[in-house]
């Protein structure tokens, strides 16, 4: 084995915990119960997100990298404004705006 147990619990505590699910049933399912296949699963898992950030586009259009602590946070605080306010973007408004992106008339951000 490559990586020391130590090594391989710090591996898994940073991951998000759906991945962690996806790592052990793939394990459970592909492999006889060897740790070095298990090994293996969270090294091409760690391959895969590699460079993926959490984040927010800010006013100035710029991407913003923020924890998964902090992404929880804000969507809790917005969805805790939509229920205390009642105020929110329209489904139909995302989805037009959603469709436009990439196109040659890309709208506006819906605020």
């Amino acid at each position: 084995m490559a990586q020391s147990i130590k090594q391989l619990h710090a591996q898994i505590q940073a991951m998000p915990s759906d991945s962690v699910k996806a790592i052990v049933l793939s394990w459970l399912n592909q492999s006889n119960g060897n740790l070095s296949d298990f090994e293996r699963l969270i090294a091409e898992i760690a391959e895969e997100t590699e460079g993926y950030q959490w984040g927010e586009i800010d006013t100035a259009n710029e991407f913003q990298p923020l924890s998964e602590e902090q992404m929880i946070a804000n969507s809790l605080a917005a969805l805790q404004d939509y229920q205390t306010n009642k105020t929110g973007i329209g489904h139909d408004r995302v989805k037009q705006w959603a469709d436009s992106l990439g196109s040659d008339r890309e709208l506006p951000c819906p605020q």
